[in-house]
């Protein structure tokens, strides 16, 4: 999708895929699903795709993770979407922190929630949304579109708080993978028994390793209740996962490492590049350099463009990125721009910002 939404004289830096070969040991994978004709229906208890999400965990993130409390669902979204319908108070408001991953605000729609919207983890500002009626957060960490993470001691504090008004928080965990400077990705499920209670976390191999279209995200639970729960749901709730994507994703958590670190190691270097020069392309543009995630968020409220910000860049310089108000209106005269390419098309994107103001 990112490379054909747009003309062929576009460079396209918006969706959040990446533009790298794909991972051997997943290719080497999927071939062999398909060499061998692996079509049919996909068997949870014959795949090893759950005690390969929790070795990952273990090993990447000190987080232990009971392989029986893992399940393969279509894609992050869905994961959200069934944790509000059946964890969460029936009808109860949804907290929504912006700018926000677009689906999110699908989700209040898909689940007739109405959203609470906050613009920081500010505790005092949570616990006021709390107070709303909200029976759940929607925790993207690391966070899309801003790019910082959240560390223990904020998680502390944000599951805790869930606890004392009986909500949930639910973490989307999908950019954990990439994070940069040494950093190790925080578990939120993981920081307390309280945590342990609060949390369902959903996760994938769809951003680090580009997997979206085969369609197998993981829902991880870290308490008995709730994975009794989830035993008592439809398989018409549950299902969705492709068998392709059970492969890739297992080969991925397992065999996939080494090529994470080369890939982690390439984008920090693409974002070092784009923080040192995308100024000088761009006088007045406002940037925070991202912890994790392949995405920057560019405030181009004091540049000199005109109108919609996104819509110029594509016009003028032929280059797509994401609208920041598709995030809430707080992006209004912002824009996310994806970082997982080529640095050579990173400098060609830059000359033709720098040059659609001369």
């Amino acid at each position: 999708m990112k490379w054909t939404r747009y003309g062929a004289d576009v460079l396209p830096l918006w969706v959040a895929e990446s533009d790298f070969v794909t991972c051997p040991a997943v290719v080497d994978a999927v071939q062999a699903a398909v060499s061998a004709e692996s079509f049919g229906y996909p068997a949870e208890n014959q795949s090893g795709l759950a005690e390969a999400t929790a070795d990952f965990y273990r090993d990447r993130y000190g987080f232990t993770a009971r392989p029986e409390w893992v399940h393969p669902v279509a894609d992050v979204v869905r994961a959200l979407l069934i944790s509000i319908q059946h964890f969460t108070t029936p009808g109860s408001k949804v907290i929504v922190p912006v700018p926000a991953y677009p689906p999110f605000f699908q989700l209040l729609q898909a689940t007739g929630r109405e959203g609470i919207f906050v613009d920081s983890f500010d505790l005092g500002e949570l616990r006021k949304a709390f107070a709303q009626g909200a029976g759940c957060l929607l925790l993207c960490n690391p966070y899309n579109p801003l790019g910082f993470v959240l560390g223990r001691e904020e998680l502390v504090g944000i599951t805790d708080l869930a606890a004392e008004f009986g909500a949930r928080v639910l973490v989307d965990e999908i950019h954990a993978p990439l994070v940069y400077d040494g950093r190790q990705h925080v578990v939120a499920a993981g920081v307390s028994e309280t945590a342990a209670r609060v949390c369902i976390t959903a996760t994938a191999t769809s951003k680090a390793w580009n997997t979206a279209g085969l369609k197998c995200a993981q829902i991880i639970f870290s308490n008995a209740d709730d994975e009794r729960v989830w035993q008592g749901l439809t398989n018409a709730t549950k299902d969705g996962a492709s068998i392709l994507g059970l492969v890739a994703a297992e080969a991925a958590y397992r065999s996939g490492r080494e090529f994470l670190d080369a890939e982690v190691e390439y984008l920090q270097a693409n974002r070092d590049f784009l923080v040192a020069e995308l100024p000088n392309a761009l006088p007045g543009v406002k940037l925070q350099v991202p912890e994790a995630t392949y995405l920057l968020w560019l405030d181009l409220s004091e540049t000199d463009i005109p109108g919609n910000k996104a819509t110029y860049l594509l016009e003028h310089a032929k280059v797509a990125v994401n609208d920041g108000a598709w995030f809430g209106e707080i992006g209004t005269d912002c824009v996310r721009l994806n970082f997982a390419t080529s640095r050579e098309i990173l400098h060609q994107a830059l000359t033709r910002i720098a040059s659609m103001r001369k």
